[in-house]
């Protein structure tokens, strides 16, 4: 794990457990649903990259809210060598799209501030690309890079903030990280922080 994403993690479980007490605010109704788009940052395969996107939740009671995310890195450079010697480089979009759940922990009766822990599976899609091959002593060529998908683990915390004393409209902030089980990406843990509001509509 590298600094930015230990010091991310370790800020998320600072601020779960110094959250101050606040005013009561009604709790998350079984059967809601949420929708809720974010910015945020990603680092992990080179530098900082800014990345955005979407979720929904759905909760099963004020406790449990499984969640469906869709999330885009946009130009993330990669380089990696197979067993000749030949480097090979290029820049490529990812895709994010996996389900999880998010677990509130209401640990102050129901105070607008609210920590949680999230954990999900799914897949991280690169798209076709162009780069340069170079073989070991050799100048570098032009090749074509096929789209690719390999599945993802991700696990993290964040903590909600609820706007509004019927709970319905809320900001919230996020830290996970990724780790691709096959593909290219299989060898880097990708970190990603994010904030958005999110809106009850049922």
């Amino acid at each position: 794990m590298n600094c930015f994403q230990r010091n991310s993690v370790i800020g998320v479980l600072s601020l779960m457990m110094s959250i101050p007490a606040l005013g009561q605010v009604s709790a998350v109704r079984s059967g809601s649903f949420e929708i809720g788009p974010f910015v945020g940052a990603t680092y992990g395969i080179d530098k900082f990259r800014v990345m955005g996107g979407g979720n929904a939740t759905y909760a099963v009671n004020k406790y449990i809210l499984p969640v469906f995310e869709l999330s885009y890195f946009p130009g993330l450079p990669h380089t990696s060598r197979d067993v000749s010697g030949t480097v090979y480089s290029y820049s490529t979009g990812l895709l994010d799209v996996h389900g999880g759940v998010h677990l509130r922990l209401p640990i102050l009766k129901e105070s607008p501030l609210v920590p949680y822990l999230v954990a999900g599976i799914g897949a991280l899609h690169a798209f076709q690309t162009t780069g340069t091959a170079t073989p070991l002593g050799l100048p570098s060529k032009p090749q074509t890079f096929p789209a690719a998908t390999s599945f993802a683990f991700n696990a993290g915390g964040g903590l909600r903030y609820y706007l509004s004393s019927s709970g319905r409209v809320g900001f919230r902030v996020e830290a996970i990280l990724y780790k691709p089980s096959s593909g290219d990406f299989s060898n880097v843990t990708i970190g990603k922080v994010e904030a958005g509001l999110f809106f009850q509509i049922r």
